[in-house]
């Protein structure tokens, strides 16, 4: 009984942390799938601009960075305050992502319109922007929770205290961290397991998932009574 009140306690922690093991696949997918990282900005910024200096095409990192602006935008029209209807918003926003990847799938679009696709996926997953007792949540940029581990451990060795709020966050980004690279690794056993013909693509598996995840989400907001 104490585990399950725990539970319900930390369930919001829980449904970031398997956001951030969703992303992780997904991102692993779009590299496996396309050669590319599409839920990190600033490597493809980098890229385009490394391809102006070289006079190489720019086509490719212009569409990655601007769908993913656009599902950014797409979440932030979705939840112009963060607490208003945060839950049923949330599966709303999946169940649509998930939606886009396993049709992008199912119709075998070319890597030039799947890869935009997948890019506006993570971009609005991004874009939720979810808080953990008030610690900000991007769930696909893992370099802003390596950040802030870092810092948090830093001021607990300063003030020689490994408790309290230091202690809770360090844990929550680690936690994270670990959850993303759990999703990396399972989707880099599918692909080794389906070898270099499997019957869904690396991305529509995940969409699979990113679909029930958000179908999941509605279903508890309708039975807890939550928005």
């Amino acid at each position: 009984m104490r585990l399950l009140n725990n539970l319900r306690k930390e369930a919001g922690a829980l449904w970031i942390l398997a956001l951030m093991l969703l992303a992780g696949a997904l991102n692993a997918a779009g590299f496996l799938q396309f050669g590319q990282t599409l839920s990190h900005m600033t490597g493809n910024l980098t890229k385009m601009g490394l391809n102006i200096a070289l006079g190489k095409p720019l086509w490719l990192m212009v569409s990655v960075l601007l769908s993913f602006l656009l599902g950014a935008t797409l979440s932030g029209y979705a939840f112009p305050r963060h607490s208003a209807g945060q839950w049923r918003r949330s599966g709303l926003v999946l169940s649509a992502c998930g939606a886009a990847l396993l049709l992008g799938g199912t119709l075998s679009l070319p890597d030039w319109a799947a890869v935009p696709v997948t890019a506006l996926v993570l971009g609005a997953q991004n874009g939720l922007a979810m808080r953990y007792r008030g610690i900000l949540a991007r769930t696909t940029h893992i370099t802003g929770h390596l950040t802030d581990l870092g810092a948090a451990l830093g001021r607990m060795v300063q003030a020689r205290r490994f408790v309290g709020e230091d202690a809770r966050a360090f844990l929550f980004h680690l936690s994270g961290l670990l959850a993303f690279l759990l999703g990396v690794a399972l989707m880099g056993a599918y692909a080794a397991r389906a070898g270099s013909q499997p019957d869904n693509s690396p991305v529509a598996v995940c969409g699979f998932y990113y679909l029930l995840f958000g179908l999941v989400t509605l279903a508890g907001t309708w039975l807890s009574g939550r928005r």
